[in-house]
């Protein structure tokens, strides 16, 4: 058995990466030495997420060596050793199967040692005499001879060297293990459990590789980095699915910009450190440890993303199109044929697109064994005391990168990417281990400090390089978690001579600190400027538990009568979560709802109170039915339908029952319904004067659509949207080149609804693109602003 394992461990670590290592001719970095380390969430192995008390770490630490490392002593490196203690906030790991293990890139284990002393290689001890490490992991050609694991009291002492042995880096002997064809690649790994509390900070224990240069030499030591990590709550996780305001992020708000050349133009805003910056061409492609900025991942500017792909190159025989050639594929069959995620909401993004026409650039990545940081920010502008989102879209392009431990290429993804999300050093988030199933959406959210207005962020490789762990980035975004606001009246119908005005509005949202500071604002100019009302109403809510993980309050402005000088006013609700932040433009929100002052003439012997008014499809007709109370002096009711929701037609009449209590009336519309139909009821007074009843819409089914949308447009955009179902609706505005600059979402209930889109003065006059988004549905369109 022993023998056997000997046999299977020496064959997996002499090939263990041939992908990352045997192809020179694609332009790897190859460095002569590269070390880093990483750590893997395996409670979360799959989803990705924060670390939470309970959650398993496995920590790692990944060292290659060049084939011309050491060259002056046969490439060898003598009494190699690796020592790390298990971080504070956590505890080893003593179940069945936990080990000290060596493991292949993508996490394989090839070789596993028991925690005990004496019995093989490795070696833990609980509590480690001061001054020595409690993990001890003896490398090299000690695996073909007993171990000599020194004693106890000093296995941890990092200059004790006893059962240490030798490793030749490369092929030319094969007792020196683990080797490779061009160099030497030895990953550590041991696991443990998350004990600290919320709040808390697990801090990687630096752990070290150290060996010699010669038989009798000093010691070589190379340090692991101590990354830190924070142990967050159940508040941390996932994704807020409202974040307002402006997208914080560099880089043209986290899209990398776009452009008609297939590389950018420009350079990274922050290099990413020991990557090499390339520009893709065909014959030199973005090997190992480097990076660019494409809009286009063909290296040939092949656009088929169905184009063939290793093996299957010369499957069947006989004469393959040019578009469908493994050569449109980098490396000559591997890496997806893609464009960038930009203006997209789904794992597909977008196609790539033609060389010479304009397409968004993405970030891509070609691990190396260093985990380096791929983006790096310093955020200014932070709003103290509340929530904002840092999420970013990703995808790992490769899906036939993997190698098997002959060095023959297995045609699965390989090492998956597993990214690390950290603000101001410290690790918060990681995406987990990144199948190829398109572009995913990854992130979390974070809260700043009582007078926190910056934040260095940054994104990192947390795994490690080889065959897979090739991946793209984009849609990086910074934006505030903002609270859902909704009116009770919309739009506010009332008389010329004079209604009361009961205005009111509830608040809700998923994260503490609450929203309970608001303010309300008018506008009469049709939202352009908005300023204080004739009453200032602003205050703070005791907001009490929530419900079903909703806070929510409801705010009244104070009763007042409306008259015809009222008319086209709009009244808003501002929110923040303090006093202060309530005065900053910047750090108070509103969704852009507002309730409009639509005062009309109306007789005051309209006195029926119309309780409902609905309608629905009998055999592709309609019935309408309505129920009033309490009618007095009215006359009758007239039925108008309308195509376009707009301009509408009287269909037919129905006299008044002026009964009491309550009345209910029937209407049967015989023509048969192909499209969305609108209907609403005129009410004739005795008098001969009339108003209005809401408006509903009928049709055999409704799709998502939107009409009616203002074009061209200068201070703000409306648009009228059907829905088939209650939800949310994305609005996003672009610019003639492609970039985001505003983004807005509202719900909306099922069928007709009419919205406004406010504060659009400050744009120039040119071309827009508006795009709007309902489920897995866009509807995009180009809109002219004036002036």
């Amino acid at each position: 058995m022993k023998k056997s394992l000997l046999f299977f461990y020496n064959l997996l670590c002499t090939i263990i990466i041939l992908f990352l290592f045997a192809g020179s001719s694609y332009g790897q970095r190859n460095p002569i030495l590269g070390a880093g380390n990483s750590y893997v969430n395996v409670s979360k192995r799959n989803t990705g997420g924060v670390v939470q008390t309970g959650d398993t770490l496995e920590i790692r630490t990944t060292y290659f060596f060049a084939g011309s490392y050491n060259s002056a002593n046969s490439n060898t490196l003598f009494r190699i050793r690796y020592y790390d203690s298990v971080p504070l906030k956590t505890t080893m790991l003593s179940g069945i199967g936990d080990s000290l293990r060596l493991i292949t890139n993508e996490g394989v284990t090839f070789r596993k040692y028991t925690r005990a002393t004496l019995d093989d290689p490795a070696s833990y001890i609980a509590i480690a005499p001061i001054g020595q490490y409690q993990i001890r992991i003896n490398i090299g050609q000690h695996n073909l001879v007993p171990p000599g694991i020194p004693a106890v009291a000093t296995a941890g002492l990092i200059t004790n060297t006893t059962g240490a042995g030798d490793a030749r880096i490369g092929s030319g002997a094969t007792r020196y293990k683990p080797q490779l064809f061009s160099g030497l690649l030895i990953t550590t790994a041991f696991r443990v459990r998350v004990t600290g509390a919320a709040g808390d900070t697990v801090v990687l224990a630096a752990g070290k590789l150290v060996y010699r240069k010669t038989s009798g030499g000093a010691d070589t030591i190379i340090t692991a980095t101590p990354y830190k990590i924070f142990i967050s709550d159940n508040n941390a996780s996932g994704l807020c699915g409202n974040a307002l305001g402006s997208n914080l992020a560099s880089e043209n708000g986290g899209t990398f910009n776009l452009g008609n050349t297939q590389n950018r133009a420009a350079g990274p805003v922050y290099p990413i450190l020991n990557y090499d910056y390339r520009i893709l061409s065909r014959p030199l492609p973005i090997g190992d440890g480097n990076y660019g900025f494409v809009n286009n991942l063909s290296p040939a500017g092949g656009t088929n993303f169905n184009a063939r792909m290793q093996p299957n190159c010369a499957i069947p025989a006989g004469p393959i199109p040019v578009a469908d050639s493994c050569d449109k594929r980098m490396f000559g069959g591997f890496w997806d044929i893609i464009g960038d995620h930009t203006g997209t909401n789904t794992s597909a993004g977008n196609p790539a697109v033609v060389p010479g026409t304009s397409g968004g650039y993405m970030l891509v990545v070609n691990s190396d064994v260093v985990t380096s940081i791929a983006y790096k920010q310093n955020v200014t502008g932070l709003c103290p005391d509340t929530y904002y989102e840092f999420s970013a879209w990703v995808r790992n392009i490769c899906k036939r990168c993997g190698i098997d431990s002959n060095s023959t290429s297995r045609y699965n993804p390989g090492v998956l990417p597993n990214l690390a999300f950290s603000i101001n050093d410290l690790d918060i988030y990681s995406t987990g281990q990144m199948d190829t199933v398109g572009w995913q959406k990854k992130g979390f959210v974070f809260r700043t400090g009582p007078s926190q207005t910056t934040a260095l962020i940054a994104i990192r490789n947390n795994a490690p390089g080889g065959g897979g762990n090739d991946w793209a980035i984009d849609d990086i975004a910074i934006g505030t978690c903002g609270p859902a606001m909704k009116f009770n009246y919309q739009p506010f119908v009332g008389c010329h001579n004079g209604t009361t005005a009961n205005l009111s509005d509830t608040v809700s949202y998923t994260y503490n600190p609450n929203y309970s500071w608001y303010k309300w604002e008018r506008s009469t100019d049709n939202g352009v400027s908005w300023g204080a009302p004739p009453v200032p109403t602003t205050g703070s809510m005791a907001i009490g538990p929530p419900v079903n993980g909703v806070y929510k309050f409801v705010t009244n402005y104070p009763q007042f009568i409306a008259y015809g000088s009222d008319s086209g006013h709009l009244y808003r609700v501002t929110v923040a979560t303090s006093n202060a932040n309530l005065n900053s433009t910047s750090c108070s929100f509103t969704d852009g709802q507002s309730i409009l002052l639509r005062v009309i003439t109306c007789p005051p012997v309209l006195t029926t109170n119309q309780l409902s008014f609905k309608g629905w499809l009998n055999n592709n007709t309609t019935i309408l039915n309505w129920i009033v109370t309490d009618e007095n002096n009215i006359a009758r009711y007239e039925i108008e339908k309308s195509s376009d929701g707009i301009s509408f037609i009287k269909v037919g009449q129905l006299t008044s029952n002026n009964a009491t209590p309550t009345s209910t009336y029937t209407f049967n519309d015989e023509e048969n319904i192909q499209r969305n139909t609108f209907f609403r009821l005129k009410i004739y007074a005795i008098s001969g004067l009339h108003s209005y009843s809401k408006i509903i819409l009928v049709n055999n089914h409704f799709a998502f659509t939107v009409s009616s949308l203002l074009n061209p447009f200068s201070t703000y955009i409306s648009a009228d949207i059907i829905l088939p179902e209650d939800g949310s609706v994305n609005m996003n505005l672009f610019d003639s080149y492609g970039k985001l600059i505003g983004r807005e979402k509202r719900k909306f209930t099922k069928g007709f609804n009419r919205t406004m889109y406010n504060n659009w003065s400050y744009l120039s006059k040119g071309i827009y693109y508006i795009s709007f988004e309902f489920k897995n549905t866009v509807i995009q369109r180009k809109i002219w602003k004036l002036n």
